[in-house]
């Protein structure tokens, strides 16, 4: 990987109104056994703009009895402001305000958002790219695969409960998906962090196998927080890429309620 950084390829930093708006439930549809796409109508989508593939929005989620309201970050996976439709997709854990929100929401059920606050957006002229992340990441690399030039070559590392998850990316003829299973590393009594927990080193093989062609690259992370400072230390530390061309983010951290946040 190139080790040389010079100042090209600039990210472009846009800030944005943040805006509550209120969206409506039309529709539910199932993609995989643990992702679940949910279809909105709203008339409050004027102005509403995410140019980044790792935007997120914030969802307010109601309380539950004296429980407080939570809020949770998600990726805007689809949007027309002109036909007034918003999609989200739910990456579904084993517990949680949102995953339990989207279990039970129904047509006409609402939901309101706020953002993105702002957005850091990639250049689209790098030689190749490559992206790693657990469920949870998916909607966003989803969208970087759409979103980038046809013929971009594109290696995604993608680690999920098993093969049963793989149809939710459709990747071009320039892009290959490496394909983790989470589930056949369980051992038996082990626990979800213990397996979350042991799916580094698989990960970092991964990488190490994704042999890029020549030229400037770009690495996009989002996985659980322990794996994505992992995954960040070894490509910046190990790999010597540019830790200007390296971002990563954490999307959740096992054993807390809201623990995402910036890496890079």
């Amino acid at each position: 990987m190139n080790n040389e950084a010079p100042d090209r390829h600039a990210f472009t930093r846009v800030r944005h109104e943040v805006v509550r708006r209120t969206l409506r439930v039309t529709a539910r549809q199932q993609l995989t056994p643990r992702m679940l796409r949910i279809l909105f109508e709203s008339s409050d989508l004027a102005g509403f703009h995410s140019p980044s593939p790792d935007d997120h929005i914030k969802i307010f989620l109601p309380g539950q009895g004296e429980a407080a309201p939570a809020m949770r970050d998600f990726t805007p996976r689809a949007w027309n402001i002109e036909a007034g439709s918003f999609t989200l997709d739910f990456a579904l854990h084993p517990k949680g305000p949102a995953v339990e929100w989207a279990h039970n929401a129904r047509i006409g059920d609402t939901l309101e958002i706020g953002g993105p606050r702002g957005s850091n957006v990639a250049p689209s002229d790098f030689d190749w790219y490559l992206l790693v992340g657990d469920a949870t990441a998916l909607p966003s690399i989803a969208r970087r695969m759409e979103s980038l030039p046809g013929n971009t070559p594109v290696h995604v590392v993608a680690l999920v409960a098993g093969p049963e998850e793989q149809p939710y990316l459709a990747p071009s003829p320039s892009q290959h998906v490496t394909w983790l299973h989470q589930a056949g590393s369980l051992a038996a009594g082990s626990s979800v962090a213990d397996s979350t927990a042991g799916q580094l080193p698989r990960l970092l093989e991964a990488i190490n196998h994704a042999k890029p062609p020549t030229g400037d690259g770009f690495i996009w992370v989002g996985a659980e927080n322990t794996l994505a400072r992992g995954i960040y230390r070894h490509v910046v530390d190990t790999l010597a890429h540019p830790p200007e061309w390296t971002k990563a983010a954490a999307y959740w951290s096992q054993g807390e309620a809201d623990g995402g946040g910036s890496i890079s």
